[in-house]
C-alpha cells in the first residue's frame, strides 16, 4: 500500500483534545503486536502520527511500520474500513484503524 506522506505537520493539543484511536493488527501482524486490539491516545492525531507511536511501542512491527512510512509496504492499512490517500490524515476520537497483511487466496 502507497500511502503519500505530503507535508507532514504536527498536531500539538492539550489533554482534552487528544484523540482515543481503536487500532486493529490481523493475522501475523497481531503476534507480532502481541496483540489484536488496542487502543491509542494521540496528541499527534494523524495517521503519521499513530505509525511513529506504533514503530516506537510495538519493537517487533518497527520495520513494518518504517516501510508503510516510506511508501513501500504491501500491509493494508484502513482507517474506518476505507484505504486513505495520505498519511496526513487526521484521526478523530474513536476512529479505527486496521491494519492487516495481504490474503492471497487459492
Amino acid at each position: 500500500m502507497r500511502l503519500s506522506l505530503g507535508k507532514h505537520q504536527s498536531l500539538h493539543r492539550d489533554e482534552e483534545g487528544m484523540a482515543k484511536v481503536r487500532v486493529k493488527y490481523f493475522l501475523w501482524l497481531a503476534d507480532k503486536a502481541g496483540c489484536s486490539l488496542e487502543e491509542v491516545m494521540l496528541d499527534n492525531s494523524t495517521l503519521f502520527g499513530l505509525m511513529e507511536h506504533i514503530k516506537a511501542t510495538r519493537p517487533k512491527l518497527s520495520k513494518i511500520i518504517e516501510s508503510i512510512l516510506q511508501g513501500s509496504s504491501e500491509i493494508i492499512v484502513l482507517v474506518n474500513d476505507r484505504s486513505p490517500k495520505t498519511l496526513n490524515l487526521e484521526l478523530k476520537d474513536g476512529d479505527e484503524v486496521v491494519l492487516m497483511p495481504p490474503v492471497s487466496g487459492g
